[in-house]
Parts: structure tokens; sequence; C-alpha cells
């Protein structure tokens, strides 16, 4: 009886009320607009999962997220992603673009394990360890690394890290490493609207337009809708699933490119600023204050950022969504700019200043915030 009433309780709390259903007409109206009928489809599907007593994300969220939301938006972006391939494997092109999805199978496998793995979790909260976790994306990268070798890079343009990476096993275990960091950093960051799926979005944009395959604007596609939904109602998280999936498919996009020689180094570390730079900047933060390195926290950048836009906003959701989006385009936007103007070629080692000039943004806005939030009297 207990049980019944939680589930009727968490159930009530999705109830759309007047201000709810004009989100929803204009969330329907932008998707529409911008991905026509199928768009729509997947908005009344995300809604529906909004709708449901399970799976529901804890208030207060990474000390960000003040309204109870659905775990299951990694769901939500997986269909429209599925969706739109569908589409495009239907399209005139019907034969070419299904022998590129074979050209781009790491990402679907990557993105498919991890994803596998975080809605495990985001349907039964807290079953498995944090420890089972961590092996388990391990093995999915290693797998993934031993059916594609190519992926693990032998040179990255550093004299002394060449030396250690023309060791066949170095090179494999420092990119098993980094790239399960990798994961783990954009989940920590996740919670903040529009943050992860914004910086996904514009991975997306970027690569549609460099790579061969169907992953990357069927990528940008869902992204697209979900980054629609997720800023303006604020009742969708990607969840687990999400951040896991999307972490996984930036990681093997991101290993691909520099493979094919698309894109130097110095671009990716500009495109995944934020995660991986916030993520270092937090397990150094918590070393110093004498705490546990992968202790949970909310003193990131994003939660310094949120406390300041809820002294301008009276929305909690409008709050939550200009930090998400201003992060992820004040990071990630600067490779987004670089890359649409063509100011600095994307294979250029100059982005190296690009992302010293992130690194010192990140630092003024960080302590900025800090002093804001703790004056001195």
């Amino acid at each position: 009886m207990v049980i019944h009433q939680q589930g009727i309780k968490k159930l009530n709390s999705f109830v759309l009320s007047e201000r709810e259903l004009a989100k929803l007409a204009v969330i329907s109206v932008l998707a529409t607009a911008a991905f026509g009928v199928g768009g729509l489809i997947i908005i009344f599907i995300m809604q529906w999962m909004t709708l449901q007593s399970y799976a529901s994300d804890a208030v207060d969220k990474h000390g960000i997220a003040e309204v109870q939301a659905s775990r299951l938006g990694g769901v939500a972006l997986l269909m429209g992603i599925l969706m739109s391939t569908a589409f495009f494997m239907i399209s005139d092109d019907t034969a070419v673009e299904f022998f590129r999805v074979q050209v781009s199978w790491p990402v679907w496998l990557g993105g498919a394990g991890c994803f596998s793995l975080g809605l495990i979790e985001d349907l039964r909260n807290n079953s498995l360890s944090p420890r089972f976790r961590l092996i388990t994306k391990a093995l999915v990268l290693m797998v993934i690394f031993l059916l594609a070798p190519f992926l693990v890079p032998s040179s990255v343009g550093l004299p002394i890290v060449d030396w250690f990476l023309n060791i066949p096993f170095v090179a494999f275990a420092v990119c098993l490493f980094f790239s399960v960091g990798f994961i783990n950093a954009v989940n920590t960051v996740d919670g903040a609207n529009g943050l992860v799926v914004g910086i996904f979005f514009i991975n997306c944009y970027i690569f549609s337009a460099e790579m061969d395959g169907m992953a990357m604007p069927s990528g940008l596609y869902g992204a697209g809708l979900f980054l629609i939904f997720n800023v303006v109602s604020g009742r969708l998280f990607l969840g687990d699933a999400g951040a896991y999936g999307i972490g996984a498919v930036m990681l093997l996009v991101g290993l691909t490119a520099f493979s094919e020689e698309l894109v130097s180094l110095p671009f990716l570390a500009v495109l995944f600023f934020y995660p991986c730079f916030d993520f270092v900047v937090s397990l150094v933060r918590r070393h110093l204050d004498g705490r546990a390195m992968t202790a949970p926290d909310n003193d990131h950048l994003h939660n310094r950022v949120h406390t300041y836009f809820k002294s301008v906003f009276k929305s909690k959701n409008m709050a939550n969504s200009a930090t998400g989006l201003s992060i992820a385009l004040g990071s990630s936007g600067f490779a987004l700019v670089g890359h649409a103007s063509d100011l600095i070629p994307i294979t250029s080692n100059l982005w190296s200043f690009v992302f010293l000039i992130q690194s010192t943004l990140y630092g003024v806005i960080f302590l900025w915030a800090g002093k804001a939030l703790n004056p001195v009297h």
C-alpha cells in the first residue's frame, strides 16, 4: 500500500499544469519546424516518458536539478537516433548509406555497450557498484580497441610521449585509461540542462561534415530533439544510459577522426574541454581539500554558475538551462565557431592557444563565481 501511494505521488508530480502545457506547445512547434513530423512523434514519446513513475531522477542532482525528472532521456535520445537512421537508409542512397554503417561500427558498438550498462543503472538505481560499472566500461572499450587497433594512437606529436606510445602495450593501456576516464568525466558533468547534449550536438554537427556514415547525422537529429525538450521542459535527463552512451560515442568519433588525420589533438582538447578539464580540476581540488579524489561534490564550475543564474532568473528550469547552454557554448562553442568560420583548420596545432584561452576563462569564472557566492564582508 505504501509503495502504491509513493508511486501515485511520483506520478502526480508529473501532472501537466497550464505552464507545462505551454512548454509542450513550444517544444512541439520547435521540433516540428526543425525535424518534421518524425520529430514531433519523438517529442510526444519524450513527454510520455516524463509521466512515468519509474526511473525518476533525484531532486537536486549534482546540486543543480531542482525539479523531479525522468532518467529515461537516454532512451528517448536513442529513439531519435534510430528513427533518423531508418530515414536515411530508405532514402535514395540506401545502398551507399547501408554500407557506410560498417565504417563506423566501433562508434555504434561502443555507444550501445555503454548505453546498455547505464540503462540498467537508470532502471534499477544503485544496483551496480561503481567498480562493476568501471570494469564493464573498460571491458567494452578493450574489445573495441582489440578489434579496431587503428583507434589506439601511436603518436600525438610530443617526442617523449610518442616514444612510450611506440610500445603497443603502453599505448593500449594509456588509451584505455584515458578513454574510461573521459566517459566518467562526461557522466560527472551531466545534470545541467543542455550541457552534455549541447556538447554532443556540436560534436555531431562538426563531424557530420568531416566523416562518412550515418552515425553523426543521426546523432545530430536525436541530440537536437533532446536538446529542445530538455532545455525548455527540464523534465527529462540523460541518465547514466545517455551520459555513458554519449561519452562513448564522442570518444570513439574523436579517436576515429584523429586516426584518419581529420583533426588535431589540440582541436579535440578544445571540443571536449569542459568535461575533461572540469574533471581534472575536481580531482585536484578534492585532493588539496584532503578528501577522496573520487568523492562526489557540488562545487564544480557548473554548480557555481548555476547559483549565479538562480539569482538572475525566477524560474528554476531557466536557471538550469542557462547554466548548461552557457557552459556548452562557452567551451565547445570555440570549436564550433572556429570550424564554421574556418579561422583555424581543425587539423592545426594552433588550437593549443585556444585551449589556453579556455583554461584561463575557466579559472577566472570559477574564482569569480566563488567570490560571488562567498563575498568578503
